[in-house]
């Protein structure tokens, strides 16, 4: 409890200030204080007191209460003009450092609250209320409040609603400046019995008893009348110091001056009008300044020689000084015309760019200060999607904006890169960089791509042909710079044999009776072509074998895959999956069938197959069916951000044996990762790399993905 005097306030505040955390009181003092005019102050400030208060939650840091208090301390006595505006500043000085605060502390550890800032001026009380809080005031045994709404939380946002109240402040009144939880804890009239208690150490002591062991803050100011100072007395000598009495001389009587003698006056005539009204201005202006006397002298004497000349008297001739006249200056009409017409576009323009070069910076400023508001309320959310991405949607809406009206402005910058960050986390976006690898020009049709160690295959069924490129040792690149020339095309003769148009390919493996691992390419009248890289030709051409399937599929083949040696072919006419068992390195014997029952859904609707032990059906609605041994698997595509949109191709890795599936996902420039039974898992994404999607093939051993869009062959490292 303290007092503060001023001999210019005619009444004092006797203040308590009280702060229970965790049940117990806690010192006040960081949240709580009354505050005097320091040495430098604005204009108008000299004479005020301030009283500030914050309540913040979880706990917050002394270290930060201290912040908050300076900076609202300094925004008001720093502030000129009225007691209003001063503490404006202050809220917003207090909600500005908050907000910063929060935006560079983890989300558990941010703090909201309330801030009262009060100004005592001469009898006269200015409140101010930034958060949820019910300042109230007791005069005359009936408790006023002044705030009957609930404000937003102080530090959500870097602006905040502030409410102001006036209030006269005599002796006797008691003020209470405390958060919402006090009044809540508070029953009946307990509030005023307190309040109305003598001593401050009682009045406190009241508070925290009708808190209740809540966490609250709070601080009483009671204004008492100011004491006149006492008269000092006069001191008394000591025998020790004799008082020494001046010594007093007599003073002589002053002596008589001597009369004027009179002196006659002489006979003249009576004084002018202009000379007596001269002599009165002079008596008058005696203590006015010689400047005004002289000045009323003239206009006297030229008011009197104007009436001397009116009398009836001997005329005088005027002497006139003959002036050459000057001729009238040629007016230029279209000149006056031109500035006439310029001049009012002249000032327009400069209006309008000056009003376009401010209000441009405020609309800039206003952008920044929403998305970071919106940041702020995403942040306070947490980890729950529903409530946060609104926020973080509405936070990279303003921030984009204000980054295309201001790329270089690096808070823009930085808001956007974070509303960006935590939307990808959101939705399980992986920013991937590829490296571009070949151009393989445009298709009519959707090509395949096999992978095969270091050894990438193309294969494009509208053109006819496959190709064969060689990945460099880094990584970041193909052997070959020029697209080369095709490894198998269609109209191609092997071993006397014309090649067809060509339907699909795959990587064979060894197993069961076959011992080799190679490319086989199907062409539509079945014949399978085969290439193994390792081997060339005695002049080292490539090394290309031509065999006949010994029972072609009866339908329309669509899609072909291999499993330990096996050889599946989907036929689309049939609703039949054909299983090839080997022989050797080729398929003489007739092939079984996969499906004992039609399939869930026509094979018709298949775009692509896959094969890891289990078979994987993609269809053109997105579906993707599962099985193993004929029998369906659970495989629920579910959780996807926005929805599984256009899959035009899909991919796994057989011998990884994860049973991750990846789909291409066309419309949303993106390749979506799945788990084994159909559960989103991430979405890859790369600036411009995955716009046009057309094939996709994955290599989990050496990490990498990779896709042709738009013509262009890429890869990505996988996170």
């Amino acid at each position: 409890m303290n007092a503060h005097n001023s001999t210019s306030r005619p009444i004092e505040p006797v203040t308590g200030a009280l702060r229970v955390a965790g049940g117990a009181s806690r010192d006040a003092e960081p949240c709580a204080s009354v505050q005097s005019p320091p040495p430098r102050v604005a204009r108008g400030r000299e004479n005020e007191l301030l009283f500030l208060l914050f309540d913040l939650d979880k706990a917050a840091s002394p270290h930060l209460y201290r912040e908050l208090r300076e900076a609202a301390a300094q925004a008001y006595w720093s502030a000129a003009g009225s007691i209003t505006a001063a503490l404006r500043k202050a809220a917003a000085a207090a909600s500005r450092h908050l907000f910063r605060a929060n935006l560079h502390s983890d989300p558990a550890r941010r703090c909201y609250g309330t801030f009262i800032c009060a100004a005592l001026h001469g009898e006269d009380l200015f409140i101010a209320q930034a958060g949820p809080a019910q300042p109230c005031a007791l005069r005359g045994g009936y408790l006023e409040y002044f705030c009957d709404e609930e404000l937003p939380r102080l530090g959500v946002g870097p602006l905040t609603d502030v409410r102001l109240y006036h209030t006269p402040a005599s002796i006797g009144d008691t003020l209470l400046l405390t958060s919402s939880t006090l009044l809540r804890e508070a029953s009946g009239d307990a509030l005023p019995r307190v309040l109305a208690r003598a001593e401050m150490r009682e009045i406190v002591a009241g508070l925290e008893q009708i808190g209740g062991g809540a966490d609250l803050v709070a601080l009483v100011v009671r204004w008492a009348g100011r004491e006149s100072p006492p008269r000092p007395r006069r001191a008394k000598s000591t025998p020790s110091q004799p008082r020494e009495r001046p010594i007093r001389r007599p003073v002589e009587p002053p002596k008589p001056k001597p009369e004027p003698r009179p002196r006659p006056r002489p006979v003249r005539q009576g004084p002018g009008l202009g000379e007596r009204v001269g002599r009165g201005l002079r008596r008058v202006g005696s203590g006015l300044g010689r400047g005004i006397v002289a000045t009323g002298a003239w206009l006297a004497g030229g008011v009197g020689a104007l009436f001397r000349r009116m009398l009836p008297g001997a005329e005088r001739e005027a002497i006139r000084r003959e002036r050459t006249p000057r001729p009238i200056p040629k007016e230029n009409r279209t000149v006056m015309a031109v500035a006439a017409f310029a001049i009012p576009l002249v000032v327009a323009a400069i209006v309008i760019l000056a009003y376009g070069s401010f209000g441009k910076e405020a609309r800039f400023q206003g952008l920044v200060d929403r998305a970071q508001q919106e940041v702020a309320l995403a942040q306070e959310a947490g980890t729950v999607p529903e409530q946060a991405r609104p926020h973080w949607e509405a936070a990279l809406e303003y921030a984009n904006t204000a980054v295309a009206w201001r790329p270089d402005d690096t808070t823009a910058i930085a808001l956007q890169a974070q509303a960006q960050a935590a939307l990808d986390v959101l939705d399980g976006i992986v920013r991937l960089t590829p490296i571009h690898l070949a151009d393989l020009g445009q298709s009519d049709t959707a090509r395949r791509l096999v992978v095969h160690g270091q050894t990438i295959f193309v294969l494009d069924p509208a053109s006819g042909w496959v190709v064969q490129l060689t990945l460099a040792p880094t990584g970041d690149g193909v052997l070959e710079q020029d697209v080369p020339s095709p490894l198998v095309h269609t109209g191609q003769h092997i071993a006397g044999q014309e090649i067809g148009n060509l339907v699909d390919f795959t990587w064979m493996n060894p197993g069961g009776e076959r011992q080799t691992s190679n490319l086989i390419v199907l062409d539509e009248s079945s014949a399978l072509i085969s290439h193994d890289p390792a081997w060339g030709g005695t002049e080292g051409e490539t090394s290309l074998t031509y065999s006949l399937l010994g029972t072609p599929p009866t339908g329309t083949a669509r899609a072909v895959d291999s499993f330990e040696g096996r050889l599946y072919i989907l036929d689309v006419v049939d609703d039949q999956i054909w299983r090839y068992e080997p022989s050797g390195d080729t398929y003489p014997e007739q092939p079984d069938r996969y499906f004992v029952t039609p399939p869930p859904m026509p094979l018709a609707d298949a775009l692509d197959m896959a094969i890891d032990g289990n078979i994987y059906l993609l269809y053109a609605d997105g579906t993707i069916l599962k099985f193993l041994q004929r029998e369906p698997q659970p495989f629920e595509i579910r959780g996807v951000p926005k929805g599984l949109g256009q899959a035009v191709a899909f991919a796994l890795d057989p011998d990884s044996r994860s049973e991750t599936v990846y789909v291409a996902d066309r419309a949303n420039s993106r390749v979506i990762e799945f788990k084994p039974d159909g559960e989103f898992h991430a979405q890859f994404r790369a600036a411009g790399a995955f716009d046009e999607l057309e094939a996709l093939a994955v290599d989990e051993t050496a990490g990498r993905l990779y896709v042709i869009s738009g013509g262009r062959l890429y890869a990505a490292e996988l996170p």
